[in-house]
């Protein structure tokens, strides 16, 4: 958040709408590319008797045909994309192309961790890229070098940096050294595993880029750089979402039989829906005061698109974190079900409402398809047995109980 708020403010909304639409191409081909394999990494390897050795093997021969596939489609695509831009930006998304080895490394290394409940590490791993872009921003700016060009080599080497990392702690913690075995029958099992979640992964990818692509198409890169800074704020909320998923996952995949799991999830997401509707109240109040003081009276129009965006955001966060027990629960095609239904309604809404209402259209159309993904993934989960009464209501006891489990977790702040 950090990053982005000094980035938006030294490089103005137009320049920061072509860094934007640069590394736009690239980080959705490395989700593509990934045939829905990180959910799986960590599905099997949250398994108590799974073997991380062979499933890290498999995973580093499936990077290298991965990786081509990402260099042949993106080298045509940013060509395509970048040409309205400047000269070298087509050059600059050629090699930012880069980031899609190094990216499916580290994320497999993270989420085999994650899968093993290293939580602490994996936290650790994840704050390496956000801490090292803001850094490397400030160390541009201090040298009077901040150019988009420079961003690109700094982002090539924070993204070297963490898969470095991610791996060298995957080997210290969870593997054995020099050990390398393909087993066909498990990549299998974790290509059929992840092709039913690859396409509500893409449909995802889609729902959460689609408004971006079309920007950087019909509007302006200031148009492109107003709507970054009010994504990026919005999609703030979703740090207690992503929280609460890393550590549900792994426990409600780990529970011997379906009531259990039911349970887990029931737990996990009933006390996250309470804080949740309070967290992002207060959160979209108080965006008129945040986004003028953050990020300058430049993105003064950010505000009601944020306002926007955060309404959509308490659904798609509500999503993520239901969605969580699902996947522990063994049934990632109703995701992939929901995400595709999604990316079919974002895609229709935002291209009617862009001509119409410009950038406000646009933020109303991804957030009303937020809205419809978590009503019909709630319709869906109610029929595999967690009824949505005992989702969405609680009782007075309950909420009693719940805040005072807010009040005793807060004092670990203070």
């Amino acid at each position: 958040m950090v990053g982005s708020i000094i980035l938006a403010r030294w490089l103005g909304p137009s320049q920061r709408g072509v860094f934007a639409a640069i590394i736009l191409i690239p980080t959705l081909l490395q989700y593509f590319v990934n045939f829905g394999l990180s959910s799986a990494t960590g599905y099997f390897a949250a398994q108590p008797l799974s073997n991380k050795n062979t499933i890290w093997s498999n995973l580093i021969i499936l990077t290298f045909f991965q990786s081509i596939i990402g260099f042949l489609i993106g080298w045509f695509v940013v060509d395509i994309y970048l040409q309205k831009y400047f000269l070298r930006s087509i050059h600059l998304g050629r090699l930012y192309l880069f980031t899609v080895p190094l990216g499916l490394l580290g994320m497999y290394a993270t989420y085999i961790l994650q899968g093993t409940s290293h939580f602490k590490v994996t936290s650790l791993l994840k704050c390496i890229v956000p801490i090292g872009y803001c850094i490397g921003i400030i160390w541009l700016k201090f040298h009077e070098n901040l150019t988009i060009e420079n961003l690109v080599y700094v982002q090539l080497l924070i993204q070297s940096s963490y898969t470095i990392i991610a791996v060298f702690s995957l080997y210290r913690i969870v593997l054995s050294p020099f050990f390398f075995k393909i087993e066909f029958d498990l990549m299998r099992q974790m290509l059929s595993y992840s092709m039913k979640i690859w396409f509500g992964d893409i449909s995802q990818l889609a729902n959460s880029r689609i408004d971006q692509f079309l920007i950087g198409v019909f509007l302006s890169s200031q148009a492109l750089g107003i709507y970054t800074v009010a994504l990026s704020t919005a999609g703030f909320t979703g740090i207690f979402a992503n929280a609460v998923l890393m550590i549900m996952l792994p426990s409600v995949t780990g529970k011997k039989n379906f009531q259990e799991k039911i349970s887990e999830t029931l737990h996990f997401f009933r006390k996250y829906w309470l804080f949740s509707l309070f967290f992002h109240t207060v959160f979209a109040l108080s965006l008129p005061i945040l986004i003028p003081i953050a990020f300058g009276k430049a993105y003064s129009e950010s505000i009601l698109l944020g306002e926007i965006l955060v309404f959509g955001s308490f659904f798609l966060n509500a999503k993520m974190v239901l969605g969580g027990g699902m996947l522990g629960m063994g049934f990632p095609e109703i995701i992939s079900f929901v995400e595709i239904l999604g990316m079919i309604i974002s895609l229709i809404l935002s291209i009617f409402f862009i001509n119409t209402f410009s950038l406000k259209g646009v933020s109303l159309a991804i957030s009303l398809s937020y809205f419809i993904q978590f009503i019909t993934l709630i319709c869906l989960t109610d029929k595999k047995g967690i009824a949505y009464q005992k989702l969405l209501f609680i009782s007075r006891h309950e909420f009693s109980e719940n805040i005072n489990w807010l009040k005793s977790t807060s004092q670990y702040f203070k």
